[in-house]
Formats: C-alpha cells, structure tokens, sequence
C-alpha cells in the first residue's frame, strides 16, 4: 500500500530585532530602552537596527540615522559589531539544523525551515515552533518570531505578523488562504514595492482582495512578465522548495564615506579592505571568481562600475586588490569627489582542481597563506590579523552591494 505523502509544513524563522536584541542581551543596562544599531549620529549612514522600545518613536531600520535622532534624541546609538552577530547567527542556525536538516539561512536573522514529516520527532507545527522558540530563548537568550505555512511567501508573510516572540498559522485550504491574504496591503507580496504600490493605487488596488480581483493578462500588462508571479503570489501559491534558491553569482563588499572624499589613498586603503573581505568570504564558501569589479558612486549619486576579466580565477586578497586598483586608474576618477566605493567578483568557478594550482607559479602558496590566515582569524576574530592600512576599528563598515 503506498503512503500518503506528507502535507508540506514550512516554518519562516525570524530574529526580533536582532542586532539590538544581542546588544540588550549582552549589556544589560540597555534593556528596557531604546537601542539603535547602525550609523552614529553626526554621520550620515542609516539604521540596521532598532530595538521594539526605539520603534515606539517611529525609529525604523534603512531609515537615515539623522531621521532617527530627530525622533529619539535619548536613545543608545551603537555600531553594529557584526563578528558577535554572526556567531550568534551561526549558533541559532545550529538550533534551526537541530529539529530539521532542511534549512535555508537567508540571511544573518531569518531562515526557512522545511519540517515536513518530523511530526513523530517533535509533535505538531504548532508545538514545534514552540520548541524551537523556547531553545532559542534558554540557550541564547533571545527571541524568535515563527510563520507557518504550505509554502515559503505564506510562511514569510505569516511571521511578521505577531511580532515580537509570536506564532502564526496559515490556513492550508487554498479558499481559505486566498480568504486570509485578501485583507493584506499589496506591500505584502514579493516583488511590490514602493513604485509598484503607486502604480497600482492609480487603480484604485491597495489590498491583496484587490490584486486578486485582476486577471492574469491584466497584471502582465500592467508589470510585464513579472505580472505572472504576482498573480500566482495573490492566491498563495509558491512552489520553490527550502533550500532551493539561486546559486551565487558574485561576492562583493561596498563602503560609504562619512563625507565625499577625492582622497586617493584613502580609497586604496578603503579598498584594501574591502578586497580582503570579499577574498575571505569567496574561501569559505570556495568560490574563485574570473571577473573583479570596481563599483563607485559620485557626488551627484550616479553610480558607476567597471570590471575585467583575469587570468586565473582568483580568491587571493592581493590579486583581486592590484585588479580593482588598475580599474580605479582606468576609471579616470583621479581628483573627482566619490561617495560610495565597492569590490566584487563575479563568474565564479567552484570546481578548480587542486592538481592544476600546483602547477601555477606561487598561486598555490598564496592560497594556502590565506587560508592559514583565515584559521586565525577563525579562532581569534577578524582583527587578530589585519593590514597595516586596512580600516581603522572606528570607522562605519562595510556593506554588502
């Protein structure tokens, strides 16, 4: 007799104010007050991070730290320490493989969790999540907020919705999940921002109810092929499986200065840094990447970038370092004011064998010194080991781009 299969169950994990709570946990004069991560006052980065007490006054993460400031001049402004972030990060999603080997990390605090079939190990949805979230609580002193859903957009929708420390169930019937989206802002489907919001306001189309009322030809004409997926998305439905997403396409790291500077050695410095970055993080996931870029934005905020495609594909700091510099001179930004600088690497090549390195004049011993490297760094953090000309520890960090 064949079994039934099993229904799928798919949890969305999210970290409640993460960096802030981390900051609360570990220093415990903060608790109770308004915690802002991010940018300090004075500069003019934005917020990662704002404890449930800083948002009461309207504090928000992306919002411009000077925003923040204006709203909460009595808050506890503090730069993100993202080496104790990401340990924390590593050590929850050790709890996350704990209950299920099928997790995708999505970022430093979320994950989709597929725990379908481990009803015998750990009960019901329900009581799993609740399990989850209690380890979470015992053992790092935090708290988790949990969706549950058939697919991965119910479920990432479902755990915002009892924020902080909260449980929500989807329905699993298809009426009934058209039902419970049809009273959501359209904001709350992937894939509508801002720009799509006002394009569909034009249309009198501010709920889900809305957008579902709308044929599929409609949407496309309206976004294009894109309109497809948001009809499909209006019903509930998502067929992607946890663990399923895109493979990488490029590592890279961005820096904005705190004033627009035309300081050359100030920008190598910066992109020392951020090339040592983007190599330490291409080692650990084994990637090699065949084309460096050069990213730059100017005064007038009009972005720009070149790359070039090199030799051998490279994680080594000190290539992907001369590379950037030679596109910086190609770049002709010699006296020009630059806001914003960035080094990545893209066509990346996981499968270079270990025999051909041998045979490359000093790649070999280059690498081999990185990875020493990063085994230091590894036990001791990321400032053991650091380059005489790398940032100093005062300076805002870098950013993904």
């Amino acid at each position: 007799m064949t079994k039934k299969p099993h229904k799928k169950i798919i949890f969305h994990v999210d970290m409640d104010a993460f960096y802030a709570s981390v900051e609360q946990r570990d220093n415990p004069e903060y608790r109770g007050r308004p915690v802002i991560v991010g940018a300090m006052p004075g500069s003019r980065g934005v917020v990662s991070a704002a404890s449930y007490e800083a948002r009461k006054f309207g504090v928000h993460s992306a919002m411009p730290i000077s925003h923040a400031y204006e709203r909460c001049p009595k808050g506890i402004f503090l730069k993100p320490g993202m080496g104790r972030y990401v340990e924390e990060s590593r050590k929850i999603m050790e709890i996350f493989n704990s209950f299920t080997p099928v997790v995708e990390q999505i970022s430093v605090d979320e994950a989709f969790l597929d725990i379908t079939g481990t009803d015998k190990l750990w009960g019901t949805p329900l009581e799993t999540a609740e399990k989850i979230r209690t380890k979470i609580k015992e053992d790092r002193g935090l708290t988790a907020s949990v969706g549950i859903a058939p697919n991965k957009f119910l479920a990432k929708v479902a755990s915002d919705m009892n924020k902080p420390d909260g449980v929500t169930v989807v329905p699993f019937d298809k009426e009934a999940i058209i039902n419970w989206l049809s009273p959501l802002p359209v904001g709350k489907i992937w894939g509508i921002g801002k720009q799509s919001q006002a394009m569909l306001a034009e249309r009198k189309i501010f709920k889900v109810g809305d957008l579902q009322q709308l044929h599929q030809s409609e949407l496309e004409s309206i976004f294009g092929q894109h309109g497809r997926g948001l009809y499909w998305l209006s019903r509930g439905m998502d067929n992607r499986s946890v663990g399923g997403g895109e493979p990488v396409k490029s590592i890279s790291r961005e820096y904005t200065f705190n004033q627009d500077t035309s300081d050359m050695e100030r920008w190598k410095k910066v992109l020392l840094s951020l090339s040592s970055d983007v190599a330490r993080r291409a080692r650990k996931q084994n990637y090699r990447g065949h084309t460096v870029v050069f990213t730059y934005r100017t005064s007038d905020f009009k972005r720009y970038s070149r790359r070039t495609k090199i030799e051998r594909p490279t994680f080594v700091t000190a290539k992907i370092y001369e590379t950037v510099l030679r596109l910086m001179d190609e770049s002709f930004v010699a006296g020009r004011k630059l806001r914003l600088i960035g080094v990545g690497i893209t066509d990346l090549d996981g499968e270079i064998q270990g025999d051909l390195l041998d045979t490359l004049d000093g790649v070999a011993t280059q690498e081999n010194s990185e990875f020493a490297v990063d085994k230091i760094t590894g036990k001791f953090g990321k400032d053991a080991i650091r380059f005489g000309t790398e940032l100093d520890k005062g300076e805002d960090k870098p950013k993904d781009f």
